[in-house]
C-alpha cells in the first residue's frame, strides 16, 4: 500500500503540504435590526405572562357528583364472584409479604409505602 493514498478529509497523510481547499471569500452583508425599538422588560413581568398563559392552556375535567359504580350493570353474578375471589386471594398474598417486609425492615416503611411495595413484588411472583 502506498502511503501517499491514505488520506483523512482534506489532507493526504504522504503530502508535504496536504490537499487544503481554499475557501472562496464570501460578501458579508451589512447586518440590519429587524426589531425597532427594544423594550427593557421586567422579568417578573414575563414570568406572569407565561404563568397565564399555562393557566388559560391546561385541561380541565369537570368534576361531577361521584357516583358508585354497580358491578352488576356490567357483569354476570359468576364473574363478580370470580373476580372477588381473585381479589380475596390477592389480598392475602400482599398481606403475607407485607409481614415480611415489616419482619426485615421494622418502623422503616410507611404503611401506605410497605403495602405498595408488598404488592409489586406479589404482583411480579
Amino acid at each position: 500500500m502506498d502511503i501517499n493514498k491514505v488520506s483523512f478529509g482534506n489532507y493526504s497523510y504522504g503530502a508535504k503540504k496536504g490537499n487544503v481547499e481554499k475557501e472562496e471569500k464570501k460578501e458579508e452583508s451589512p447586518k440590519v435590526s429587524i426589531a425597532g425599538e427594544v423594550q427593557d422588560l421586567n422579568s417578573e413581568d414575563v414570568l406572569n405572562a407565561m404563568n397565564i398563559i399555562s393557566i388559560q392552556n391546561r385541561a380541565r375535567i369537570a368534576q361531577t357528583e361521584r357516583k358508585e359504580i354497580n358491578p352488576a350493570d356490567y357483569l354476570d353474578q359468576g364473574r363478580i364472584s370470580d373476580i372477588e375471589a381473585m381479589m380475596g386471594k390477592f389480598e392475602d398474598g400482599v398481606g403475607v409479604v407485607a409481614n415480611a417486609i415489616e419482619n426485615e425492615f421494622p418502623g422503616f416503611f410507611a404503611e401506605d409505602t410497605k403495602n405498595a411495595l408488598a404488592a409489586k413484588i406479589y404482583a411480579e411472583g
